[in-house]
């Protein structure tokens, strides 16, 4: 074997064992993160209304994976990212009756039942996206003590994370709705979850 033949098939078997270290990392790093789903905290206790007048609590959240926001339909930038971002995961998730998607809006004041029912044609294509409204005062407080999240000068100042709760009513993990990369995650999560023995 001359000295070319002997170089490269050392420069194969060095290019094959970092691949074969690169796929390791790469597996572990993505392991890692879909296994940290450690519980947050208990979802509260609260009520709302759906844009049909139905009533909607935390009960409505058993036994279901739950993904949770909090909008209003005349915000101009992160609520329409963060809208269609539930849209493109109801779609993909739509073969599934434990996955369901709540949007609050926390501009109750603007967002009627009939805007919230226009808003809902614009962006949802099933009947597992609620769209919910309350007293102001009441989803300030829901937002800030009941899921952590900010709520500063509503409704300008509202959060713009995705809040997945799993089928026992536990908040497990919070991500950036206008995200590429956090909705990707939060795509594996919720199939981790699906997944998850109970």
């Amino acid at each position: 074997m001359n000295d070319l033949n002997k170089k490269l098939i050392l420069s194969f078997l060095i290019v094959f064992f970092l691949g074969i270290v690169a796929l390791f990392t790469l597996r572990e790093a993505t392991e890692s993160k879909i296994q940290n789903l450690n519980v947050v905290s208990s979802v509260p206790s609260f009520e709302l209304v759906n844009f049909n007048e139905n009533i909607f609590t935390d009960n409505n959240l058993l036994d279901k994976i739950t993904i949770l926001s909090f909008v209003f339909t005349s915000c101009p930038d992160a609520c329409p990212i963060m809208s269609e971002n539930f849209s493109i995961l109801q779609e993909r998730f739509k073969d599934s009756d434990l996955i369901q998607f709540v949007s609050i809006t926390v501009d109750p004041d603007y967002d009627s039942n009939d805007i919230l029912k226009t808003f809902s044609e614009k962006y949802s294509n099933g009947n597992n996206w609620y769209f919910l409204r309350g007293d102001k005062n009441y989803i300030s407080t829901l937002s800030e003590k009941g899921f952590f999240l900010s709520a500063l000068n509503l409704p300008a100042g509202h959060s713009t994370s995705f809040v997945l709760i799993d089928k026992q009513k536990n908040i497990r993990k919070y991500y950036k709705g206008t995200d590429d990369a956090a909705i990707m995650e939060l795509q594996n999560d919720i199939v981790f979850l699906v997944n998850e023995k109970t």
